[in-house]
């Protein structure tokens, strides 16, 4: 009896020390998704742009080029989650050229921005998110007709959304691989030259592009 006494004594003594154990093992595990993605973050972006644009004089003209920029921004672990608001800004080179009613319009994308909330979910260490917020892009417009030039600038504002995956490739640096489409609001614009013709532009891009992220967490 004394020793089957000892043995349940040391039985009941292992369960309690084991779970607060195995407790904390669990907490550990759910924390490590989401609080390793909170905190102040900022890294640079470069990819690959496709423009399209839509006048009332002529339709589907496009054009591809090179996009690069930096981010920065914050986000939250909640529970399961992760939420943030993110900035960027981006020098642009594609340039969309066409030509009507004797007259050559070219537009040329100079800096592009947004800023837009995130939505991610942690997969080990892996976030993979959704994002959506407003765009603005400045473009340099220049036209060319038979007895004048003209050139000026202006900006389209718009709304950008998209999907990307973010993985942690050092302790406190990420690498991510992004789509974003933009979609911007169409603007008359006059276009000054011998025709001194007024013009809707409606204007439209996809990017996809890569980065690295530095984590101040």
């Amino acid at each position: 009896m004394k020793v089957w006494h000892s043995c349940h004594c040391a039985a009941v003594t292992l369960v309690l020390l084991a779970a607060p154990l195995e407790m904390s093992k669990t907490a550990r595990a759910d924390d490590i998704r989401a609080p390793i993605w909170t905190g102040v973050y900022f890294g640079v972006q470069s990819g690959v742009n496709w423009k399209d644009i839509d006048t009332d004089i002529n339709s589907g003209f496009s054009a591809s080029g090179v996009t690069g920029g930096g981010h920065a921004g914050f986000s939250w672990g909640v529970g399961g989650l992760v939420v943030g608001l993110e900035a960027d800004a981006n020098l642009d080179n594609a340039e969309l050229r066409y030509s009507a009613m004797g007259n050559t319009t070219k537009l040329d994308t100079d800096w592009s921005g947004t800023v837009r909330g995130r939505l991610g979910m942690p997969v080990g260490s892996e976030l993979i998110y959704a994002t959506v917020g407003y765009a603005w892009s400045n473009v340099t417009i220049s036209n060319r007709d038979g007895t004048s030039n003209f050139r000026g600038t202006h900006r389209f504002d718009g709304i950008v959304y998209g999907v990307g995956v973010e993985a942690y490739v050092l302790p406190n640096l990420s690498a991510r691989l992004e789509g974003l489409h933009f979609d911007y609001a169409s603007d008359q614009l006059s276009i000054a030259g011998a025709s001194g013709r007024v013009e809707e532009f409606d204007p439209s891009e996809t990017v996809v592009r890569g980065g690295l992220t530095f984590h101040l967490n």
